[in-house]
């Protein structure tokens, strides 16, 4: 990378990063707090109960991780969950849950850090050196420090890469569940104090892109399907979606189905991932992997070609005319410029 001619010294980045802690520490105080009522989130004290009543109770909740919005059942006895077990009758995960589902109510209660933790044999990229113990989180590996010396490491480490490759070295992964403030308080940070713009988050990947393409398409950010529509289908497809990982009862689900019906499945993404492999594992012959970089939406439009020269009857021509614009321009083109042949040129693909 660049040297960038302005940087910040560790001095000033130490004294942006205190007063944007401050800020946040304000910010707090208006955000999320709600003290005056009653129930305490359990774990908190040991002591504390969430609910007076000592019975036993099953409370009918969906699964508060990834989006596909299993159904789960919370046991709880003496105000505190004992057991978090799928719900057979939900028609979403049917009785199934994964990993993640099933162990949500262990971070109310699991013991958590009080002070950080260093690793005592520490990568260093910049010297390029890598730990012996990279990748091992065994307790003996690490000293507890001060928050005051782990700030300090930080700041010394961040500003030693904004000195040899400037502020756009720096890096930030964000959330859209975060508020408004703490985008805010992020942006501050990076693009006040380091001076960078180098920002992501989960949500311009995903629901941002989504709801984008929704709107413009049906007019409504709700996705036009249902999951009913996987063990109904004939063939199914992931772009750039590994579901095995991220969503695995979806993945589950349509896993089952390939293994009942012998349906084809494509997967497109330059990576191989757990959905590649869990999908040929059922049936290798008819798993289909399309391993290449940014040009998914050109393979699109050779599905679309192939649609329209081949196949013009499928079309809802009527419902274009009506419900549509720009859609003559669209099929111009795509007659064009996507053949099969002029998108396997485009994206270099050999297999």
């Amino acid at each position: 990378m660049k040297r960038e001619k302005n940087y910040v010294d560790r001095r000033t980045f130490i004294k942006g990063t205190v007063a944007t802690g401050l800020a946040a520490g304000v910010a707090s105080q208006f955000v999320g707090n709600e003290s005056d009522q009653g129930n305490t989130i359990p774990g908190a004290d040991e002591n504390i109960e969430l609910e007076a009543d000592t019975a036993k109770t099953n409370i009918l909740a969906d699964c508060p991780y990834c989006g596909v919005g299993c159904g789960t059942i919370i046991q709880t006895e003496k105000g505190r969950i004992t057991n978090i077990i799928p719900d057979k009758d939900h028609p979403t995960n049917k009785g199934l849950q994964c990993i993640k589902g099933l162990t949500s109510g262990e971070a109310i209660y699991v013991d958590r850090l009080t002070k950080p933790l260093i690793r005592k044999d520490m990568s260093d990229p910049m010297r390029d050196y890598v730990s012996k113990t990279k990748g091992s989180f065994d307790p003996s590996l690490f000293r507890e420090a001060t928050w005051h010396e782990a700030d300090e490491l930080i700041a010394n480490k961040i500003v030693e890469l904004i000195k040899k490759f400037g502020g756009n070295s720096i890096g930030l992964y964000g959330s859209g569940q975060l508020t408004v403030e703490g985008q805010y308080l992020e942006n501050l940070l990076m693009k006040g104090i380091i001076g960078s713009n180098t920002i992501e988050a989960n949500a311009r990947m995903c629901m941002t892109s989504a709801v984008t393409g929704y709107f413009k398409t049906f007019g409504s950010d709700t996705p036009a399907t249902s999951y009913d529509d996987i063990e109904l289908a004939d063939m199914i497809t992931f772009w750039g979606h590994n579901a095995r990982g991220s969503h695995p009862i979806l993945f589950w689900r349509v896993a089952d189905h390939k293994a009942k019906k012998d349906i084809p499945t494509l997967v497109v993404d330059p990576r191989r991932t757990g959905t590649v492999q869990g999908l040929e594992e059922i049936h290798p012959k008819k798993s289909y992997h399309l391993q290449i970089i940014n040009c998914d939406i050109a393979i699109q439009n050779a599905i679309a070609h192939i649609i329209l020269k081949d196949y013009p009857e499928a079309v809802s021509w009527d419902f274009l005319k009506s419900n549509t614009t720009g859609w003559e321009e669209y099929v111009k083109e795509v007659k064009e410029k996507y053949s099969p042949e002029q998108v396997v040129k485009l994206t270099e693909f050999t297999r």
